[in-house]
């Protein structure tokens, strides 16, 4: 019913990308209502699809969720320092949430990491993803400070961004 794959082909990038885009979408109706601010949505798929590269092994794993034979979620992992990775973009389709198709991308990137020979993980969230970071308690993420490689999120919003690590 739930397959967990690596994103290899063209047809995977492809749902990759229409994953992003709701995901961009949703995050950008989220910083208009929390932050009363927006961002330009296609500029950032396109930043985000031209670093595919570095979700990609050896170093780095994207993976998607398959649910009935529907690409529903998605989430990456990149290196970000020596012994260092960065979980990226767990997303799930609003509709297909609350099946456990978070924690499972979740339970399988922590592996993958753990493989590649990552002794931490970080990852950034906003203040508003409140399941997410449940999730991500749940299986062991503690909160930190900002970490120095995270330059993504503008440094007005860090002191309210959740920032956390989990130590494989």
């Amino acid at each position: 019913m739930l397959q967990i794959i690596q994103c290899e082909t063209d047809k995977d990038k492809a749902h990759i990308k229409d994953l992003l885009f709701e995901y961009f979408s949703w995050i950008n109706l989220m910083w208009s209502q929390e932050f009363n601010m927006g961002f330009d949505i296609n500029s950032s798929l396109e930043e985000c699809l031209a670093q595919l590269d570095e979700f990609m092994p050896p170093d780095g794993r994207l993976l998607l969720a398959r649910y009935k034979g529907k690409i529903v979620g998605c989430v990456g992992l990149r290196s970000i320092d020596q012994g260092i990775g960065e979980v990226k973009r767990l997303y799930v389709q609003p509709k297909f949430r609350a099946k456990g198709i978070g924690r499972e991308l979740l339970e399988n990137i922590i592996y993958e990491a753990a493989n590649i020979g990552y002794s931490k993980l970080r990852l950034d969230t906003a203040p508003f993803t409140k399941a997410a970071q449940a999730l991500y308690h749940s299986l062991g993420f503690q909160d930190i400070a900002p970490y120095f490689e995270k330059i993504e999120v503008p440094p007005e919003y860090r002191n309210n961004w959740i920032f956390m690590e989990l130590r494989l």
